[in-house]
């Protein structure tokens, strides 16, 4: 099977911003399958990698990620879809037919109105070099990480996710970073807004060959992977979700 990636590039998609960091820690009960499903599979296409956070008290504590830059698409199709239907979707005035998966982020009420999902925005940031990795609690289920997520330079997030984003957010952000020894000048600024939905993420079939997922939030890396490979072994029905992805 082929796949072809439709991604606008539309300002403020989230995510080249994300970290891709998770730990087993970071899982509840109701995420849990997803997580076990999603091992795998990211660890045979994408190679799941380990790295050490040091936290308040001294202490590793040790986390896997995979970055964004492999898993995105690195030449998708930049024609806008303009209309999507059961087994098509429309983008650049031709139409493609096949099995249509939308992952669009905030973007996905364009093509399901009755969905109930908004954007939370924020920033995250990466500084020139490689710097040894940290974490801080800001509060429940909420960190400040660095961490060396690609080569040459040390990324940086805070988890802010806001309806109103702010330059006093912005501000807040950089000085987390550089309560972490990160107080040069970031090289890349990378903003974006994560999906939120009542009840969590969803996953819904909107036609005999059409599917939509509005993102993970903070388990964006997890979930997509878990959601990939539902729509590939049970809806579509191939054994295989490495032929599809």
């Amino acid at each position: 099977m082929n796949a072809l990636v439709f991604d606008a590039g539309l300002p403020g998609a989230a995510s080249h911003a994300a970290a891709g960091l998770f730990t087993k820690n970071w899982i509840g009960k109701k995420l849990r399958p997803h997580f076990e499903s999603a091992l795998p599979l990211l660890d045979e296409l994408y190679g799941i990698r380990c790295v050490l956070l040091e936290n308040e008290v001294g202490e590793s504590e040790s986390f896997m990620f995979v970055p964004p830059s492999a898993i995105l698409e690195p030449n998708p199709n930049r024609e806008k879809v303009s209309a999507v239907g059961d087994g098509w979707l429309e983008a650049g005035g031709e139409r493609h037919e096949g099995w249509v998966y939308v992952a669009a982020g905030i973007w996905c009420r364009e093509f399901a109105p009755d969905l109930d999902v908004h954007g939370r925005a924020g920033a995250s940031f990466a500084f020139d070099g490689e710097r040894d990795g940290k974490i801080r609690q800001i509060e429940y289920g909420r960190q400040a990480i660095a961490f060396v997520r690609d080569g040459g330079e040390t990324y940086f997030s805070d988890g802010t996710a806001e309806s109103e984003y702010t330059d006093q957010h912005e501000r807040e952000t950089l000085q987390r970073a550089a309560s972490l020894d990160l107080t040069d000048k970031p090289i890349r600024r990378m903003f974006g807004y994560r999906p939120y939905s009542p009840g969590g993420p969803v996953f819904r079939r909107l036609g005999q060959r059409t599917w939509l997922a509005t993102g993970g939030r903070k388990m964006g890396t997890i979930l997509g992977a878990s959601f990939a490979r539902r729509l590939v072994e049970n809806e579509i029905g191939i054994k295989s979700a490495k032929r599809f992805l």
